[in-house]
């Protein structure tokens, strides 16, 4: 444990927020990958400073926006299109696909 989260119980600020929220994503997305699905990332021209990160899942394409720092030269670059999906869309994919998941061994949310 270094001295900056020595002694925290919980995340208690935006930015441990941020930082929970993309260490959870990029591990969403290694584990796609070793799964067989499409994953990389892409830049944004509308937001500076920030790449995407793309994972396409059996519900479709779903994305999530983290420093570039964070992405670059790190992850493969994604080779489609954005579909357009926004917020909600992104949050029915996951849903689905979390209960085909749940569904295919045996348990039910």
């Amino acid at each position: 444990m270094d001295k900056d989260t020595e002694g925290k119980t919980q995340s208690n600020s935006r930015e441990d927020a941020y930082f929970d929220r993309n260490q959870a994503v990029m591990a969403l997305a290694k584990l796609a990958m070793q799964q067989g699905y499409n994953v990389g990332t892409c830049e944004d021209p509308n937001e500076p400073g920030y790449d995407l990160l793309m994972i396409d899942l059996p519900t479709g394409q779903v994305s999530w926006h983290l420093p570039e720092n964070d992405l670059r030269d790190k992850w493969p670059r994604y080779n489609k299109p954005w579909d357009g999906h926004l917020l909600q869309k992104k949050r029915e994919r996951i849903a689905r696909f979390i209960d085909m998941q749940l569904n295919t061994t045996g348990f039910a949310m």
